[in-house]
Formats: C-alpha cells, sequence, structure tokens
C-alpha cells in the first residue's frame, strides 16, 4: 500500500466532511503511506431546497451523484451517512465495511436548556423526518410539529435566529458528536426503545467498486463484525418493508456478548395516531432471520396498510 492515493468522493457538507476526516484518520493509522485525497460532490439532495421537494424526489438523493463518480472510476471510496444509502444498491457497488457505530440515537436540541418533556403546550419542533415525526406526535401530541431541511449548522441558526417560533429541534446524536467533539452543543439524548433510530444510523457508509479487492482489503483492518451483522439485520427489515427516508420506520439491532441480536423496530402513521412496535431476539450469526421475524410481526399488526396509505 505504499505510495498510494486514494480519491474519496463525498458531499461537501461540513458534517460530510467532518465525520470523512474522523474515518480517514482512522485508516491513516493504519496505513500511513497512503494518501487520502477527499473529493467533494454535490448531490441531488443538496440542490433540492424544500421538504416537499425531497421527499416527492425518491431515495437516494444524497448519494447518486457520488456513486456514479464511484462507478465511473473518479474516486475509489464513498463515504456515506448509512441512513442516507437505499436498502438496495447499484450493480457493481458493495459495502467494503463496516466500522464501528458511533451512538445511534435522536437527540433534542432546545432553544432553552428546558427538557423536551417540560416544554409549554404548543411548543415548535422541527424535523424533516417522518419518522421522528409519527412517533414525536403520539409521544407529545401538544406540540407542534414543522418542516425543516438543511444541515446541521443550517438547523441551528434557524433555531436561534432572533424571532424564531422553533423550540427546539430533533438531529441524529452521531452528527452533532462529529461535527461538535468538544461538547459544545447541549442535547438531549432520546431513549432508542422510543425513539427508534433509521436503519445505519450512527454508522458510516464505506462503499467500493465490487471487483476492487485492494479497497477492500485496505478497509479491512477498520471492519467492526457486530455493528455490520446489527446493520444487516436494520436494513434487510428496512428492504422488506421498502422503507427509506420518505418512510416513518425506524429500525435498531443491538448485539450482546453472548451472540445475541435484538431488533427493534417501530412504524407509525405520519400523524402520529398508530404506532406499531416489535422486537426480536435471535443468533448474531443470522441477523437476516431476526429481520425476517420482525417483519411478520408488523405485517400482522398491520404495517401494509399503513405504507399503503403513505402511497396514497
Amino acid at each position: 500500500m505504499k505510495n498510494l492515493t486514494v480519491k474519496v468522493g463525498t458531499r461537501g457538507s461540513a458534517l460530510a466532511l467532518a465525520q470523512t476526516k474522523l474515518l480517514l484518520g482512522s485508516l491513516a493509522r493504519v496505513h500511513p503511506h497512503v494518501n487520502f485525497v477527499i473529493v467533494p460532490i454535490k448531490t441531488e439532495g443538496d440542490r433540492i431546497k424544500t421538504v416537499a421537494e425531497l421527499r416527492k424526489a425518491g431515495k437516494g438523493l444524497f448519494v447518486k451523484e457520488i456513486e456514479r463518480a464511484l462507478l465511473a472510476g473518479k474516486v475509489s471510496l464513498a463515504i456515506h451517512s448509512m441512513k442516507d444509502l437505499p436498502s438496495e444498491m447499484p450493480r457493481g457497488l458493495i459495502l467494503g465495511a463496516v466500522p464501528e457505530r458511533v451512538d445511534p440515537r435522536d437527540v433534542f436540541i432546545g432553544k432553552t436548556p428546558a427538557p423536551i418533556d417540560q416544554l409549554p403546550d404548543g411548543a415548535r419542533i422541527a424535523t424533516s423526518s417522518l419518522r421522528r415525526q409519527a412517533i414525536l406526535k403520539s409521544l407529545y401530541p401538544r406540540f407542534e410539529f414543522a418542516e425543516m431541511k438543511g444541515n446541521l449548522d443550517t438547523r441551528l441558526k434557524k433555531l436561534r435566529a432572533p424571532g424564531s417560533r422553533l423550540d427546539g429541534i430533533i438531529v441524529a446524536a452521531a452528527g452533532v458528536r462529529r461535527l461538535y467533539p468538544d461538547g459544545s452543543i447541549p442535547v438531549q439524548p432520546l431513549a432508542a426503545a422510543q425513539v427508534v433510530p433509521a436503519a445505519g444510523q450512527g454508522v458510516l457508509a464505506l462503499q467500493i467498486r465490487k471487483d476492487d479487492r485492494a479497497m477492500k482489503k485496505l478497509l479491512a483492518p477498520i471492519h467492526h463484525a457486530p455493528t455490520a451483522a446489527c446493520l444487516e439485520a436494520e436494513r434487510e427489515l428496512q428492504r422488506r418493508l421498502e422503507g427509506g427516508c420518505q418512510v416513518p420506520l425506524g429500525c435498531y439491532a443491538e448485539g450482546s456478548p453472548d451472540g445475541t441480536l435484538t431488533l427493534h423496530a417501530c412504524l407509525g402513521s405520519v400523524d402520529g395516531r398508530r404506532i406499531l412496535r416489535s422486537s426480536h431476539a435471535g443468533r448474531m450469526d443470522d441477523p437476516l432471520a431476526v429481520a425476517k421475524a420482525v417483519e411478520k410481526a408488523l405485517v400482522a399488526a398491520g404495517a401494509r396498510e399503513i405504507l399503503s396509505a403513505l402511497d396514497r
């Protein structure tokens, strides 16, 4: 691997660049003679201005252009937030490795230090995620929920802007941790058992070309098998329920030292009036079976009716 230059494609947002640099720092410690060059790529999702347009445009909006660059050989490695990656990838691309997950939870960032439970009736909370909105509407029906698009910095500025009507925002803990590692942004973590995270939340996606054996070997030292097993269960359930950023589906798996994998899932109607929850424990070496069991339970409880209503 000596004197090798690796071009790495990622979005140009502050968070995307920060998390890419963190990951490449880990790789550089293992491969000190490899020169990693970041290639920022603007995606369709970055160009879209409103949440409504974002949902109408479909899945993969923050990865497609980067994947095209990878397939064309313009970059050799693509780094995304895993939750932005559709459950089915383009032919010819694979995950080269799965690094260890960081905090998968969502967090509440308020305009004041008050925790979310102590906000007054009519408090206004912003998030662009249907999953977060559905779950939080069921937990806090006394709040109002607003749409908000933009990167983490943009959302924080909107929250703190003079005259802002927002009382708080909901974002991923991993993004705050990666962009503000000094802890300068006070957050209130939301329990994953209640506000079930999105599939892959807290994990970085390391995409490579399927035939690039050298790149797979280069990434091998940072592969984390327990995270990979959990991720496989989450993404399989997402695939089975056709979930993505536009579906109110949360699924989060956790492994135990005894080799048990437990998958927690939550599917809700957009208005939050109907929330289905299911958990199933199985073997970590058979994550697909665990996902299938959770899917079966959700479908029996009415998941297809909720998903059909979303398509209308």
